[in-house]
């Protein structure tokens, strides 16, 4: 009898309590939408620039401003463990967003962490500041035609 009572709470935990639900992925309470977080970066990032890197956080087809904690964390590749945490202002309509200044170039991450509605989301992205960027760009370009090509010789 008492490990039903410890499930059905268990269950009861996951379904109604904001701190449990950030842990339950997916599943939200009552099957309500999830939330999204889709960051948006500047197309190109300089060293020594402030930077404006912002989060758009929905609901279905609802901006959500009303966010309980917006963060972003950044950190250098290969370096997570010396990542910065920074608070996110709320710019309106579901926009989130910081100010940085990079020191150095090259390949960085960065990953909000929105608490909103109960729901916990952490969306992370790749980029890069300075030339870098620049030359994969290209490199990717190059990647890219080739494989186009590569297209024409598909079975009819």
């Amino acid at each position: 009898m008492k490990r039903i009572l410890s499930a059905l709470f268990l269950l009861t935990c996951v379904l109604f309590s904001a701190a449990c639900a950030s842990e339950s992925g997916d599943k939200t309470a009552e099957g309500s939408l999830m939330v999204n977080a889709d960051i948006r970066l500047p197309a190109e990032i300089s060293r020594n620039k402030e930077e404006t890197i912002s989060v758009a956080v929905t609901q279905g087809d609802e901006a959500v401003d009303d966010a309980s904690d917006v963060q972003f964390e950044i950190w250098k590749a290969g370096s997570k463990d010396d990542s910065e945490m920074i608070k996110a202002v709320h710019k309106g309509k579901g926009i989130y967003e910081i100010k940085k200044t990079f020191s150095e170039d090259g390949p960085y991450f960065v990953q909000t962490h929105v608490t909103a509605r109960d729901l916990h989301v952490m969306p992370k992205k790749e980029f890069t500041v300075g030339k870098a960027a620049e030359e994969e760009s290209v490199k990717a370009d190059e990647h890219e035609k080739e494989e186009n090509t590569g297209d024409d010789h598909s079975h009819h």
